[in-house]
């Protein structure tokens, strides 16, 4: 994206019939945004995302999703497991678009789509997508 390189690596539960948000993943606590791992997204430029400084690194994403919105937290421990979440690493913690999807979406799927001079950092399960600009500072 604008000459930065981006990678997420993430593990990618499936819903299985299941209802996932508020009761696969509550509402009201850190998920580790997939399974298995945590998840890290490494760019190697700097960058803003949500109107927010990130520079250059690698990090872990968690998300905290609840009923009146959701923040992506942006944080500085990387290679942990999926459940060893440390609030004093977070750099950021981000609002969230959140939007309701027509058709349900089977896997967990995390994506950097281009738009305009930068792009979002999407997240999409069951039948909901979360979502956060991101641009090259």
């Amino acid at each position: 994206m604008a000459g930065a390189a981006l990678a997420v690596r993430y593990s990618r539960p499936s819903t299985r019939g299941r209802v996932i948000f508020g009761n696969v993943v509550p509402w009201n606590q850190v998920w580790r945004t997939g399974a298995n791992q945590a998840t890290v997204f490494e760019t190697s430029a700097d960058l803003v995302i949500a109107g927010t400084p990130v520079p250059a690194g690698k990090y872990s994403l968690w998300t905290l999703p609840s009923p009146g919105g959701w923040k992506l937290i942006v944080n500085k421990n990387t290679g942990q497991w999926g459940t060893d979440y440390k609030a004093q690493y977070d750099l950021a913690r981000l609002d969230m678009t959140v939007e309701q999807l027509r058709q349900p979406v089977e896997q967990f799927t995390i994506a950097i789509e281009p738009r305009g001079t930068g792009g979002v950092l999407q997240l999409e399960w069951e039948q909901t997508r979360g979502w956060v600009p991101i641009s090259r500072k």
